[in-house]
């Protein structure tokens, strides 16, 4: 049965994020999007993948990781701030 991202557990975050070299160990932070599992950061997209073996919506996979009180932090300039990463908000061209 396959994982969905309404039914993965904080512990199957916590596991997937224990098997991946956290961001701050890299030399590039990929993407806008992150999450704090412990002490770690690490990109939301690519955690929730391993988690569920499937590349998720990022907007859905933000709020299931939210759901289970995980922090998460945005890369942003300051107009993304004010009107939205233009990807997620379908303005991208």
């Amino acid at each position: 049965m396959t994982t969905t991202l309404s039914t993965f557990t904080r512990e199957q975050v916590e596991a997937a994020a224990s098997r991946r070299i956290p961001l701050h160990h890299t030399t590039g932070l990929p993407g806008s999007w992150y999450v704090l599992v412990g002490v770690t950061l690490h990109y939301v997209r690519d955690l929730v993948q391993d988690v569920t073996g499937e590349k998720p919506d990022i907007v859905e996979a933000r709020k299931a990781l939210h759901d289970l009180g995980f922090p998460l932090f945005c890369w942003a300039s300051d107009g993304m701030v004010a009107k939205g990463h233009p990807w997620h908000t379908g303005q991208a061209d």
